[in-house]
């Protein structure tokens, strides 16, 4: 019933956006619509506690307890799969001729929100691929740091603020490394507090080629990654200039507060504004629900779906977004290739925040899908000795977990086995090869390959399972957060002006306007279509 009664809102809100935007001012209509859109996506399969893990192939207490081992929704594949040769399947991805096929209204913006977003939780223990370093929850550990000793690192411990630079007049992190000093065979921290942050093994890895004018300007972040593309670095900035601001608006107000409260109030105001984010402006664009997604307070708390997240590898795997990622990224008339924007502090100096995300809101990131991934995830990839495409990485990932079908996957999540490829996708080249790569049969293919396979229906981002997917673990993962319960979420927690905040912000856009030069010209958005021309 559901599925027809928001197919059919969909068509609607398409065709006519006025009546979204006349339903969203409509508290109760807003909140009815909101609820029974959420609860469809969250009850898509069955809910939390699952009785596997990647503990065991079986049950176990283990299996239901430690979260550091990876859960997943279905038990491993029995008996022997029938399965394509690696080399092939990995070849799905491969852009044609280099050529890039753009998304039919996602910005460059959405691609770099999404990637800086699920680092957080999305965190693979390089040692042992079966567990994971995550906290399972959002927490803007992007700035505040895994565990509560990274976040003591990180904080000023004045005014409740994040350690920050001045540069040209404009808040950034601070700097990593002593600039005069390092260089790419001797890292001389900044502080013997920064040396603590991250682990030296990871750290290698991660700064693995940086160029050395590169590597002496890496900010201090949260976590490791926090430098590896001019897009997380916009996302880190933006964010701890916010974390400041809210200090400095709760200081005046709360005169008598000391370091301590300021710091954790602001703390959980942040939170919740990045939930909001999230549920109102990037769910909205990927399950093309042009709508300001107001779930009736403490209805998350009356569902049966209302449990402890625990983060699975399906949702790991689903999200390598690297379609997404474009040949260029132009900037005014200068087009940077990737190795450009990876790992490239100065260039968010050069050009500073509000012009890079108004480029990055006007070009179309690249199709989820296949025949779409840039040729940097197909080159082998050291990690000790590892040597190892992240493609490659990716798939046998999939294929050492012994994954279920696709279609085992569509019809966990309420959807109907689909019957042939025809039925996949009408993409005739890539129906050949699927069928000639799993013998014509529909039921042998495999999860990763099909979600990347599957036709987008009209006006969405996203493949029809994906979708489900995405949209099942985003809301009871943010839904479930613990400021966002009944006796948390309140004045109490937040103050008067953390509540006004958490109210007035709807969309990464209200963020990014408090916190840039020429707020007036900066343009932030997730979808192309919304922005205006350059004139």
């Amino acid at each position: 019933m559901d599925e027809f009664f928001f197919q059919i809102v969909f068509r609607l809100i398409n065709r006519f956006p006025w009546i979204s935007s006349i339903a969203s001012r409509i508290t109760w209509l807003r909140r009815f619509v909101s609820d029974k859109f959420i609860n469809w996506q969250a009850y898509a399969t069955n809910p939390r506690p699952r009785p596997f893990s990647m503990a065991a192939p079986y049950t176990t207490w283990q299996s239901l307890t430690d979260r550091t081992f990876t859960g997943r929704h279905l038990p491993e594949a029995e008996g022997l799969q029938n399965l394509p040769s690696l080399e092939r399947v990995i070849n799905l991805w491969k852009r044609k001729e280099n050529k890039e096929i753009p998304s039919v209204d996602t910005s460059i913006l959405f691609s770099f929100f999404a990637q800086w977003f699920t680092d957080s939780f999305l965190r693979t223990d390089f040692r042992d691929r079966r567990k994971n370093t995550s906290n399972h929850e959002i927490d803007l550990c992007q700035i505040y740091g895994l565990r509560e000793e990274t976040t003591h690192l990180l904080r000023l411990k004045k005014d409740g603020k994040l350690k920050y630079q001045v540069i040209d007049g404009e808040i950034f992190l601070p700097y990593l490394f002593k600039i005069e000093e390092t260089t790419t065979g001797n890292w001389v921290f900044a502080s013997e507090e920064f040396e603590k942050l991250h682990s030296r093994y990871i750290l290698e890895y991660v700064f693995n080629n940086v160029p050395e004018e590169r590597l002496k300007r890496m900010f201090a972040t949260g976590l490791e990654h926090g430098n590896s593309s001019i897009g997380y670095t916009i996302m880190n900035t933006i964010m701890l200039r916010e974390h400041n601001r809210i200090c400095d608006l709760l200081k005046a107000a709360f005169p008598n507060w000391d370091d301590e409260r300021l710091f954790q109030t602001t703390r959980n105001i942040m939170i919740v504004l990045l939930i909001n984010v999230v549920l109102r402006d990037y769910v909205s664009h990927f399950t093309q629900f042009n709508f300001t997604l107001d779930p009736t307070p403490g209805m998350a708390e009356r569902q049966r779906w209302y449990r402890t997240n625990w983060i699975s590898l399906e949702f790991n795997l689903l999200y390598r977004w690297h379609p997404m990622v474009p040949e260029h990224y132009l900037v005014g008339n200068e087009a940077y290739e990737l190795d450009e924007f990876r790992n490239n502090t100065p260039l968010v100096l050069q050009y500073g925040i509000g012009p890079l995300i108004t480029a990055a809101s006007r070009q179309r990131a690249g199709r989820v899908g296949l025949y779409n991934t840039h040729r940097f995830f197909f080159h082998p990839l050291p990690i000790g000795d590892d040597n190892r495409s992240i493609m490659e990485r990716t798939v046998e990932m999939a294929r050492q977990a012994k994954l279920r079908s696709f279609n085992d996957y569509r019809e966990t999540f309420s959807m109907p086995r689909l019957r042939s490829f025809e039925e996949l996708t009408e993409d005739a080249e890539l129906q050949r090869e699927l069928k000639e790569l799993y013998n014509d049969q529909i039921d042998d293919l495999e999860w990763l390959v099909g979600i990347f396979a599957e036709d987008h229906d009209e006006g969405f981002s996203l493949g029809r399972l994906m979708v489900r997917m995405v949209g099942y673990d985003a809301f009871t993962h943010a839904l479930t957060n613990p400021l966002v319960s009944t006796y948390v979420f309140n004045e109490k927690t937040f103050t008067k002006i953390g509540q006004s905040i958490i109210e007035e912000t709807n969309s990464l856009a209200d963020i990014v306007k408090r916190n840039v030069k020429d707020s007036d010209t900066v343009v932030a958005s997730f979808r192309t279509s919304t922005v205006p021309s350059e004139s």
